[in-house]
């Protein structure tokens, strides 16, 4: 089969892990980089022995018919021009999170992609963590009965420098779950198995310099009748942790711990899960080549990625829904996002 192109947009940190997991990927190679600083595109160009352009401008990358997916890193706030352009340019495309730092925008991002009829995957890739495929698989299981409650955490102290200063912008950055805690609500809402009806949230700032409340609690009603919490903060003094509970009638999962006697009878304590566990906030940990693997599955065989953009739609209106709770102190149905 021929292979599948790809171009990257945005050559920070992060598009070194989508070179590396495409280059694993017989599949597809990388044709293009774009960065608007040319040395970025060309570090990692030579870096890694590509034969691929580089481009100071997106749209003379969207032009090649020898592109087939387009990944999204740059900016948050920039997210919703490439987006739309690439949808346009009849590209396939992974977004990275958040997809944008409005509603107004991922619905932007949402009619382009459908007029284009394109694929798209927005990179919450801790659905290829082996911890929360085992936990879903659990659920889909029946292994922990009737779950009625799930909680994620995701604690991650960014205590900003002037080398990292885009992350404490509101304007480039938005909020704190929206710059990281939208992970948390990805797989909150993934467990539940069920879209979110309304909203409640606190927040708090410290003398953390970014330009944002750095920590925010989220309680969410679920339209199947389940209740999650969530808490993001980057103002902690701690290792980084991505906290995970669900708890069912007949079982539960408390990060790497799971209690089920429904699988193991006699169980008489939590047992623990061996496997790779989400803790780490360095993107090399994260995997990625299981997102770009799904990805390329999708596009031969004709099949949904998930979570495409209309799912993660569903997990931004919740970010979004506990930012304006948080800012008003009221809780906030999900239909007025």
């Amino acid at each position: 089969m021929n292979k599948l192109g790809a171009g990257i947009i945005g050559c920070g940190a992060v598009a070194e892990e989508y070179i590396k997991a495409f280059q694993k990927d017989e599949r597809c190679e990388v044709r293009a980089l774009v960065s608007r600083n040319r040395a970025n595109a060309e570090r990692y160009r030579d870096k890694y022995g590509m034969e691929c352009n580089v481009e100071t401008d997106a749209n003379a990358m969207l032009k090649k018919d020898d592109i087939d997916i387009v990944v999204v890193c740059t900016p948050h706030n920039t997210h919703t021009k490439y987006v739309v352009a690439a949808a346009e340019a009849g590209k396939h495309v992974i977004i990275e999170k958040p997809v944008a730092l409005t509603m107004e925008d991922v619905r932007k991002q949402q009619e382009a992609v459908k007029k284009s009829n394109v694929k798209t995957l927005v990179s919450f890739v801790l659905h290829w963590n082996p911890l929360l495929m085992t936990i879903d698989r659990l659920i889909e299981q029946g292994a922990l009965g009737n779950i009625f409650m799930v909680e994620v955490d995701y604690l991650h102290r960014i205590w900003m420098t002037m080398q990292e200063k885009w992350y404490a912008s509101r304007e480039q950055s938005g909020t704190a779950i929206l710059t990281g805690g939208c992970h948390a609500i990805d797989a909150l809402r993934w467990f539940a198995r069920s879209d979110a009806e309304e909203v409640c949230a606190y927040q708090a700032k410290t003398e953390n310099p970014i330009e944002y409340p750095g920590t925010i609690t989220v309680n969410v009603k679920f339209e199947n009748g389940r209740i999650g919490r969530s808490t993001t903060t980057f103002d902690a003094q701690m290792p980084y942790r991505f906290n995970i509970g669900v708890y069912g009638t007949e079982g539960t999962v408390r990060n790497d711990q799971l209690y089920a006697p429904k699988l193991f009878p006699g169980q008489d304590n939590f047992m623990k899960i061996p496997c790779v566990l989400p803790d780490s906030a360095d993107v090399a940990h994260h995997p990625f080549q299981g997102e770009i693997s799904h990805f390329i599955d999708c596009i031969i065989d004709d099949k949904r990625p998930f979570p495409d953009l209309d799912d993660a739609a569903r997990t931004h209106a919740i970010c979004f829904a506990a930012d304006l709770s948080a800012q008003s102190g009221k809780p906030v149905p999900i239909s007025e996002i």
